[in-house]
């Protein structure tokens, strides 16, 4: 651009120069104003091409993933911020230089020969040397998996390779997913099979040798797979209540009490906390209110949380469920709002601070320090996503050997004039 204004000056000049001579140089100026013409073309060209390529910049900066631009001698051309943070090793600064230099050994001596590779392939094969990827796993403060991209780029006139362009992922919390998910099917697949094996080998006894078998002992198998189909409604149940709950359904809201809500849960898990010499208390403030909400789901969210708590809960242990009435400030919206918190606090074992963070997440399964116990890992989940329902969220205190504290608040019902 420079050079077009330098070129337009002298040119300038030179038309001056003419009139003043008042020579009939026709055929020049029509030249010089064919030139002029093309001089402001290519200029306007030009900075179409820098607006363009501004926007494509501003773009790849904006984007989640990572982005690297290489040339064919593996010096960086252009870095975005995503890809900064996803390696702590990068630095704006590395612009022009070589990315060998940055990379520690263990990442350069996988990601270089690659690089390499289609840099030395892409004159004879093209097809193959255009796309590869690398998985990699890194340990700094948390171990994450990123998935790199490389695809090459030609020159569209003579095929050369110019470019290396990079694309970052990270992919961890899909590698978490996919092994839960693995974990689940592994779950169900076990919880499946157990109860339907012990049903049919106990109907097989009932049906081959009824006839030597006392009434105690029809009645006992009778129980058993009575017993093992409960465990496969309760299984199917809670796989369709997740399935619903995460496909936004939409219900109408209905006046929930507290106070009749809570008695026949207390009344259903009395008798197995009995059995496990577990004492279980209700605390219910006399000033709670009415809310607004889906009755059969928060009867489903404190029949988990009291059922977890028995699960963790040993002998001679205590269960509370308090309900009570809070008040909060909101300092954005400049009011006060009153709300129920509902908190259900156990003597269990606890849970340390690697599972809190996980244990609402689908799937999750805790083990105690005797054996693994009976589940799907949904109950949580199902549990967060009934109070998310409700506008609200679940939240946990926890120590290991103390035991722990699950609650949420809900907004009373406004009272009219």
């Amino acid at each position: 651009m420079q050079i077009s204004k330098s070129i337009s000056n002298f040119l300038g000049f030179t038309i001056n120069i003419i009139k003043k001579t008042n020579q009939n140089l026709d055929c020049i100026f029509i030249y010089i104003r064919t030139l002029f013409k093309k001089i402001n073309s290519r200029e306007r060209y030009y900075d179409h091409l820098f607006i363009e390529k501004l926007r494509l910049e501003t773009l790849i900066s904006m984007m989640a993933d990572g982005a690297i631009l290489l040339d064919k001698d593996l010096n960086i051309l252009f870095i975005n911020q995503s890809a900064i943070k996803a390696f702590e090793f990068f630095e704006a600064s590395m612009v022009g230089k070589s990315l060998s230099n940055y990379l520690p050994e263990n990442i350069s001596n996988q990601l270089i020969p690659i690089l390499n590779q289609m840099i030395q392939s892409s004159c004879c094969d093209k097809v193959n040397s255009n796309t590869r990827s690398l998985r990699l796993k890194l340990s700094s403060r948390s171990i994450k998996t990123f998935q790199l991209v490389m695809t090459a780029v030609f020159d569209p006139n003579d095929y050369r390779l110019t470019e290396i362009g990079i694309i970052i992922q990270d992919i961890t919390r899909q590698i978490s997913l996919d092994e839960a998910k693995a974990q689940f099917i592994s779950n169900v697949s076990h919880e499946l099979r157990t109860p339907l094996f012990n049903i049919r080998s106990f109907l097989e006894t009932l049906s081959e040798y009824r006839n030597s078998l006392t009434e105690k002992q029809q009645i006992e198998f009778l129980e058993i797979a009575n017993q093992e189909t409960y465990r496969l409604t309760c299984l199917v149940n809670d796989v369709l209540d997740l399935s619903r709950l995460e496909s936004d359904f939409l219900d109408t809201y209905e006046l929930v009490e507290f106070q009749e809500i809570i008695p026949p849960v207390i009344q259903t898990y009395q008798l197995r906390a009995n059995k496990k010499s577990v004492e279980l208390f209700v605390q219910i403030s006399s000033k709670v209110g009415i809310i607004s909400g889906y009755t059969n789901l928060l009867v489903q969210v404190l029949s988990n949380l009291i059922g977890n708590s028995l699960k963790f809960t040993s002998i001679d242990g205590r269960i509370v469920l308090k309900v009570y009435s809070i008040h909060s400030y909101d300092d954005r919206q400049n009011n006060k709002s009153s709300k129920i918190r509902v908190e259900i606090i156990d003597e269990g074992t606890g849970i340390n601070l690697y599972d809190q963070k996980r244990i609402f997440d689908r799937f999750v399964r805790l083990e105690n320090n005797v054996h693994t116990l009976e589940g799907t890992g949904l109950g949580l989940s199902i549990v967060k996503n009934i109070v998310h329902k409700h506008k609200s969220n679940i939240y946990l205190y926890s120590e290991l050997g103390i035991g722990s504290s699950f609650w949420f608040d809900l907004s009373l019902l406004e009272k009219k004039n």
